[in-house]
């Protein structure tokens, strides 16, 4: 009688590459693995006490496209939210002076630096976002002024050569005219 072995097939073991949280750890995870094609991307959503459960398969170039297309759909999310009453209320609070192109591309950049969080309660700018707006505001009026400084010490400066140079002319002068009225003496 021949020993027979029961096989079974392996065990699918994934070959984690790298592991993230989805938003957070309460709304799903990220996990990035060798698969027998290569790798990929799986996606597990199931946000804490939802009832819901998403499972997706991505490549790795699928998951740059989708990236790529959050990126731009956030940005224009983000812009529809400089409304004109969000503008006034910057140029009011944080930016006087400044046109809404201006504005715009300031709220534009900050919520770059920031990764987005210039929008607050209400639709209104957030108040951290509003005091680096104006520490910013403030840091380029302070630029303005120690430049105007500089080219005023620089141009006063060449007064101050002037006036030293004026001042041993007029020192040259009063011993010539000591001289020439000591020269023109009637009792020598």
């Amino acid at each position: 009688m021949e020993d027979s072995v029961a096989t079974t097939p392996a065990a699918d073991r994934r070959d984690v590459i790298a592991r993230s949280a989805f938003l957070s750890d309460d709304v799903g995870e990220m996990i990035a693995w060798h698969d027998t094609e290569g790798p990929s991307i799986d996606i597990h959503l199931e946000p804490a006490d939802s009832g819901q459960r998403v499972d997706v398969s991505v490549t790795p170039s699928e998951a740059r496209a989708l990236a790529r297309q959050l990126t731009e759909l956030a940005d224009t999310a983000q812009r529809a939210g400089w409304t004109p009453e969000l503008l006034a209320e910057a140029r009011e609070r944080y930016l006087p002076g400044m046109s809404d192109e201006q504005i715009i591309a300031r709220l534009d950049a900050l919520t770059d630096r920031l990764g987005g969080l210039v929008l607050g309660y209400r639709g209104r700018i957030d108040w951290r976002a509003g005091r680096i707006l104006v520490a910013e505001t403030g840091h380029e009026l302070l630029g303005r002024a120690a430049t105007a400084v500089d080219a005023a010490e620089q141009h006063l400066a060449g007064y101050q050569q002037a006036v030293e140079q004026l001042t041993t002319v007029k020192a040259e002068l009063d011993h010539v005219r000591r001289f020439f009225e000591h020269e023109s003496e009637l009792d020598r």
